[in-house]
């Protein structure tokens, strides 16, 4: 990346002397560094919020800060501090204003071309040699609340993963391919596990799938034992199966929960249509975050999206208004709507995220346009810090 703008903090009313906020050309993420160590058109290396980092001897001061891991700004997976995550700090980019958050991991580029002994990195997959990978919720009971049963293999063909990029990536698309002002319907980002339940043409029994896999709908499942045949005592040398199986529910959370909504589908004589929402409440801890509101509520689904599949086999998004009448009168719990409303700027729909996150400690907020062929999520920088 390449530094672009570099901005001073100011604690209360007096300007900070060793760190400021650092813009990036490339993206809309800022962070917080040393005043020392950039300077404007510098270039960098930056690690995204979400993504997790090695434990090699250039992510040490961020893993175990002056040597000590338990005062790591990293979140934690499987019990190690890895996952990148927002960093608030008590000062702001004005006299008195709101505290700044430092989103992802940016390093000095000669830093990383001595780590890697490569002259120049463009053409170094970093990802590889510095051991980046991509944070994934977990589905198992240990790490999330869900209960997990047997599934049926891989998503779908034709359907798309509902995780949204980040809007601090999109700015440019955003100005460049839609331009202002546009009209965006901004939703709650629940706190949860992403959940489809659809007909297809392709499959007309219908399914239910967690954020990368089909579930079974039903199971085997061991209601008894039975004595050996008289054939199977001749061959005592074998083994054989003596339970008993009845083909049962699935007692995976996401059959468990999202049964109801496939029963309605079928029941309505629908053949096309495909349900996107968030398994959330309860025991259902989604990222974890112990100020989930979510967890204050029963099991539940949200639904944020339905979807059609198109002459191409592809799942289309319905538009925002057709999606709304169509939830309505299925009957569908949906997320909720903060606001649909007409944006000049990138400032402007920060300032509005912005001011709903200072009242409502949520993840972040859904944008999209009201055809839906445009997305993105907004994140609450205050909840992700405490992740």
């Amino acid at each position: 990346v390449t530094i672009k703008n570099k901005i001073p903090l100011y604690k209360g009313d007096e300007q900070a002397n060793s760190i400021e906020v650092i813009e990036l050309e490339e993206v809309g993420f800022e962070l917080v560094a040393n005043k020392t160590l950039y300077q404007i058109g510098d270039r960098a290396v930056y690690i995204q919020p979400d993504y997790c980092v090695s434990d090699i001897p250039l992510f040490e001061s961020f893993i175990r800060p002056n040597g000590n891991e338990s005062k790591s700004m990293l979140g934690k997976v499987e019990g190690l501090p890895r996952r990148i995550r927002a960093k608030k700090f008590t000062l702001s980019k004005e006299p008195n204003g709101d505290p700044v958050y430092s989103n992802g991991i940016l390093l000095p580029y000669s830093e990383v071309v001595d780590y890697v002994g490569a002259l120049i990195l463009e053409n170094v997959d970093l990802t590889k040699k510095l051991g980046i990978t991509k944070y994934e919720e977990p589905e198992p009971v240990s790490k999330s609340g869900l209960k997990s049963g047997q599934t049926e293999g891989k998503f779908p063909e034709g359907l798309y993963k509902t995780d949204e990029e980040n809007i601090n990536n999109l700015w440019n698309h955003i100005e460049n391919k839609i331009g202002y002002p546009v009209t965006l319907v901004g939703t709650e980002k629940v706190d949860g596990s992403s959940i489809t339940i659809g007909i297809t043409p392709k499959i007309p029994e219908g399914f239910i799938c967690s954020r990368n896999l089909r579930k079974k709908l039903t199971i085997k499942k061991v209601t008894g034992r039975r004595t050996k045949k008289w054939y199977e005592k001749l061959l005592f040398w074998t083994n054989p199966d003596l339970n008993l199986y009845t083909e049962v529910e699935n007692d995976d959370d996401f059959v468990r929960y999202g049964k109801p909504y496939l029963d309605l589908l079928i029941n309505s004589g629908e053949t096309n249509l495909i349900f996107r929402g968030e398994l959330n409440g309860g025991k259902l801890k989604g990222s974890g975050n112990k100020n989930n509101p979510a967890s204050k509520e029963q099991p539940n689904i949200k639904f944020f999206g339905i979807d059609e599949i198109n002459d191409y086999g592809e799942a289309e998004k319905m538009g925002v208004t057709t999606f709304f009448l169509r939830a309505s009168s299925i009957g569908l719990p949906l997320v909720k709507e903060v606001f649909n409303k007409e944006f000049n700027s990138k400032e402007e729909l920060l300032a509005e995220c912005n001011n709903y996150f200072k009242t409502n400690m949520i993840e972040g907020i859904v944008v999209r346009t009201l055809d839906s062929k445009f997305s993105a999520k907004v994140m609450n920088l205050e909840y992700d810090s405490k992740k």
